[in-house]
């Protein structure tokens, strides 16, 4: 859906006022996702677990195990990232066309590897379900003696995860908020930010994601069971699968030499 948000008509002689809708009406306009897909899926997680966790405890704690005993939000994180590597691979592959500039064909294949990165380290590049006896040279390198890079090396994970993390508070939550706040418009299609920044559809999942990283510093048990790194991942794989199907849905409406000019 289109609208001009910006345009003197019948909703700026409403009672809200021109103020509220100005502020609001460069973000929601960048948005081509439908709304039930950044809006509304995302809270649904929390809006199930919250009340499980004081009606049933014990249900609640089994939606969040790890994946060597069958987490259901560790196997839903992998299947949300798999909408994001077929988005970023068709962006990069039969949008050749509109994204000709190759800095910003290889931002949007780096993320799609992100993507494929953690699906792989998630399920142990498929230990998890063919159940094969990881290989001597990696039992003796991985402190869980699985087949994954993540549990050899920080670098292979807290490093990066907490870059991402940086990326997702400031870039996907606080930067868009500004914006609005400070009544900004959208970058244009032949600007660089148009296509790297994180747009609205982004940031109700930041702001969960915030949520459940601060509610691993929490004192109250119940609280805090809330930021396990199970939860944080689900979140995580929300947002970068977001991040590219935005990129995505934006690019098939793009000119076809929008992009080469930036």
């Amino acid at each position: 859906m289109h609208l001009d948000w910006r345009a003197k008509g019948f909703f700026m002689n409403t009672h809200l006022g021109t103020s509220t809708l100005d502020r609001c009406s460069p973000l929601i306009a960048q948005s081509e996702l439908p709304l039930t897909v950044w809006a509304v899926f995302p809270p649904l997680m929390l809006l199930v677990l919250i009340p499980m966790a004081f009606i049933e405890p014990q249900w609640f704690l089994l939606m969040l195990v790890k994946d060597d005993q069958n987490g259901i939000v560790e196997h839903l994180t992998v299947i949300l990232l798999l909408p994001g590597i077929v988005a970023g691979a068709a962006a990069c592959i039969h949008n050749q066309e509109v994204m000709q500039n190759r800095l910003l064909r290889f931002w949007v294949l780096l993320w799609t590897l992100a993507c494929i990165y953690c699906v792989g380290e998630e399920i142990s590049w498929g230990q998890w379900y063919f159940g094969w006896a990881t290989p001597d040279f990696i039992n003796t390198l991985n402190d869980q003696h699985e087949t994954n890079l993540h549990n050899m090396s920080s670098w292979f994970d807290q490093k990066p995860r907490l870059l991402l993390e940086i990326w997702i508070f400031f870039v996907g939550l606080i930067l868009p908020l500004w914006n609005m706040a400070r009544n900004r418009l959208p970058a244009t299609r032949q600007q660089w930010p148009y296509w790297v920044l994180p747009t609205i559809v982004c940031v109700p999942t930041a702001a969960l994601f915030t949520l459940v990283r601060f509610a691993d510093w929490a004192t109250w048990d119940i609280v805090k069971q809330f930021g396990s790194s199970e939860l944080r991942e689900y979140y995580i794989a929300i947002f970068m699968s977001l991040y590219l199907l935005s990129i995505y849905y934006r690019s098939r409406g793009a000119d076809r030499h929008t992009v080469n000019t930036i």
